[in-house]
C-alpha cells in the first residue's frame, strides 16, 4: 500500500515548487534546481545532473511498460565516484519518488568538476499585520504548539499567496476554512457539502474513499473494482460512493484540481478518464502536460488547465478533503470507509462485496 502521509515541510515545498519549470529542458532544469532536496546535501556536493538520455527501461517497475524512463547522466567529482556508484539504485528511487512518477530508469556516471552551489536567497519576513491575521485564522486550533507552527508557516505563505508554492503549500496547512478540524467523526463519515457522490443519495450503504490520482491502487479500484460495485450495488440503489481527495504529491494535487473544475455531473467521468489513462500520463516525461492530453476528450485544454490551477475554489475543496482525511487518521490511499468503518484497502471487488454482505444494510 502506498503511504501518503505528509512529508517534511522542506521536501514538500521543493516538490510543490517543481511544477514551475516548463518546456523541453524543464525536467533536467528541475533536477538541477532541486538536486539537494532530492538526494541530500552530501550527495549534492559531489554530483550534478548533467543530461537526460533515452533509456531502455532496465530498472522499470511498471508491469507492461518498457523503456518509459530515461537514463540520468550524472556528473560526479573524481574523489566521490566510487561511493556514488554504489548508491545509483538509491538515487533512481529518490528521483522517481520525489517527482511522483517514473522519471528515470538508470544512472550513468561521468567524471567532471562540480560547481559550488549558489547561496540560497534571503527569506523575506512577514509584516506584523499579516502575522496577526494568520494567527486569527489559526485560533480555532486547540493544540498550542500546532497553532503556533501553523501561524508561523501561514505568515510565510501569505507573502506570495498566489504563487504556485503558496497556493499549494499554504492551502494544505493554513486554509481559509478550518471547519474540518471541528467536525465529529460521525459528521465526517456522513456526506459533506461539496462531496462527489455516485449513486442514490438515500442508498442504505455508504462507501467513502480517499484517493490520490498518482496512486496505482486507486487506479485499480476505479478500473477493476468499481465496475462490479456499480453494476451490483450502486446502480441497484444499495450503495453510494463518495470520492474525497487525498493527494500524495503535486501531480496528484493538480489532477484533483482538474477534476474539481469539471462540471459536477462530469466529475466521475473525468476521474475515470484520469485513472483509465493512468499509465499514459503518469509514466511520461512531464505528467502535468500528459494528463491534460488525456483529458482532451473531456474538453480540458492547456489554457483551461492553467486557469483551473489558479482557481481557489477548486484548491480549497481539495484542501478540505485532505483536512477531513487527517481528522479521520487517513495515512494511505486508497482508504475506504464502509458504513463508518475503516477497511483501509481491502482489495478488489470480491473483498469489498464480502464486506458489504457482512455489514450491509
Amino acid at each position: 500500500m502506498r503511504e501518503n502521509g505528509f512529508r517534511a515541510i522542506g521536501g514538500l515545498a521543493q516538490r510543490l515548487a517543481s511544477g514551475m519549470a516548463k518546456g523541453r529542458g524543464a525536467s533536467i532544469a528541475r533536477l538541477r534546481a532541486e538536486w539537494s532536496a532530492i538526494v541530500g546535501p552530501d550527495l549534492a556536493r559531489t554530483t550534478r545532473p548533467d543530461a537526460l538520455l533515452a533509456g531502455r527501461g532496465a530498472r522499470g517497475t511498471h508491469v507492461g511498460v518498457q523503456g518509459a524512463g530515461k537514463v540520468l547522466r550524472l556528473r560526479v567529482s573524481g574523489a566521490g565516484a566510487l561511493e556514488v556508484q554504489h548508491q545509483t539504485g538509491q538515487v533512481v528511487e529518490r528521483v522517481n519518488a520525489y517527482f511522483g512518477h517514473r522519471m528515470i530508469d538508470d544512472i550513468r556516471l561521468v567524471q567532471g568538476a562540480i560547481p559550488g552551489l549558489p547561496a540560497p536567497p534571503p527569506i523575506a519576513k512577514p509584516d506584523p499585520a499579516t502575522v496577526t491575521q494568520v494567527a486569527a485564522r489559526a485560533a480555532a486550533v486547540k493544540d498550542p504548539e500546532l497553532r503556533a507552527a501553523l501561524t508561523r508557516l501561514g505568515a510565510r505563505v501569505a507573502l506570495n499567496r498566489r504563487g504556485v508554492l503558496a497556493a499549494a503549500l499554504g492551502a494544505l496547512f493554513v486554509a481559509d476554512d478550518l471547519r474540518a478540524q471541528e467536525l465529529s467523526r460521525a459528521k465526517l463519515l456522513d456526506p459533506l457539502p461539496g462531496d462527489h457522490m455516485l449513486g442514490k443519495a438515500d442508498a442504505p450503504n455508504t462507501l467513502i474513499g480517499y484517493f490520490s490520482f498518482t496512486c496505482p491502487y486507486c487506479a485499480t479500484f476505479y478500473m477493476a473494482a468499481l465496475p462490479t460495485l456499480r453494476r451490483e450495488w450502486i446502480d441497484a440503489g444499495r450503495l453510494r460512493l463518495i470520492h474525497r481527495h487525498f493527494p500524495s504529491d503535486i501531480v496528484a494535487t493538480r489532477a484533483a484540481q482538474l477534476a474539481e473544475c469539471a462540471p459536477p455531473d462530469m466529475f466521475f467521468a473525468l476521474t475515470e478518464a484520469l485513472y483509465r489513462g493512468h499509465m499514459d500520463w503518469l509514466t511520461g516525461s512531464d505528467p502535468l502536460v500528459d494528463m491534460v492530453k488525456v483529458l482532451a476528450p473531456q474538453g480540458v485544454t492547456p489554457a483551461s488547465a492553467e486557469a483551473c490551477y489558479g482557481n481557489d475554489r477548486a484548491l480549497d475543496k481539495v484542501v478540505f478533503d485532505v483536512q477531513t482525511g487527517q481528522a479521520l487518521g487517513v495515512r494511505s490511499t486508497p482508504t475506504l470507509y464502509i458504513n463508518e468503518e475503516n477497511y483501509l484497502n481491502p482489495g478488489g471487488a470480491e473483498a469489498i462485496t464480502a464486506i458489504l454482505r457482512q455489514v450491509g444494510r
